[in-house]
């Protein structure tokens, strides 16, 4: 997204980040990690602390997403951890009450054996969640091929201002990704068929390009692009996950 806005590339106004409902606010090792909205699909009510089940749990992401930080923010009805997060209980239990005994280890293994690893049994005490930052529905305005008003740049996926509007629903990034990132190689490989022979091909440039920067004297460790804030903090990144 980044190089398409530093070209010129024609915006849209759909360039929205979209946060998931349920990341993980406890324990601190885990915060922000993605919790599947599967576990609400199955039985697992959203409750403030007082136990009060406050929105129905299979609103779309962003009013679900909007009534946790209501209840947490503006009705105080949030549970705060030891490092001052704020959370809703997601009543897992309920899962294996609607479903039957072993629900859980069979359709959540992973995050079973995950949240096992910190002594919470998800099968009988209820996970404490926060939204998180989740997908870029980015506003690169293209044609039905992937190709923005730029000679020669293609984009797909979160880049892009193409099937999800504002609000994606799930599964479909997977989707778009390699329905539009077909298209868009497809197209591209057209194009370039469609251009007269360059030379040569090589990493040339990539050498020259590397010289110039260090003639320059800029600093190459930086990671880039840096989109999204990391809302998790130093002292957290610091921790490991404890696997045995």
């Amino acid at each position: 997204m980044v190089l398409a806005y530093r070209v010129g590339a024609k915006l849209r106004d759909t360039d929205t980040v979209q946060y998931h409902p349920t990341g993980a606010a406890y324990p601190q090792q885990i915060i922000g990690l993605l919790l599947t909205e599967k576990l609400r699909g199955m039985g697992a009510q959203p409750v403030n602390k007082d136990g009060e089940a406050f929105v129905f749990p299979l609103e779309p992401r962003d009013v679900e997403a909007a009534s946790f930080i209501r209840e947490c923010y503006v009705r105080d009805k949030g549970i705060v951890t030891p490092t001052g997060m704020r959370g809703v209980w997601l009543d897992t239990p309920m899962i294996e009450l609607k479903n039957g005994k072993g629900t859980i280890e069979k359709s959540f293994p992973g995050m079973f054996r995950m949240f096992q690893r910190f002594d919470i049994d998800m099968r009988k005490d209820p996970m404490l969640v926060f939204p998180t930052l989740h997908y870029q529905n980015g506003g690169v305005e293209t044609d039905p091929w992937g190709r923005t008003n730029i000679d020669g740049l293609w984009v797909a996926g979160e880049v892009s201002g193409g099937v999800h509007g504002k609000n994606r629903l799930m599964g479909n990034s997977t989707l778009d990704c390699l329905v539009f990132g077909r298209r868009a190689g497809m197209n591209a490989a057209e194009y370039l068929k469609s251009k007269p022979a360059q030379g040569k091909l090589s990493l040339e440039h990539v050498k020259t390009y590397t010289d110039m920067l260090k003639k320059a004297g800029i600093d190459t460790s930086r990671k880039a692009p840096m989109l999204l804030p990391d809302y998790r903090g130093k002292a957290v990144l610091a921790r490991m996950i404890d696997i045995f």
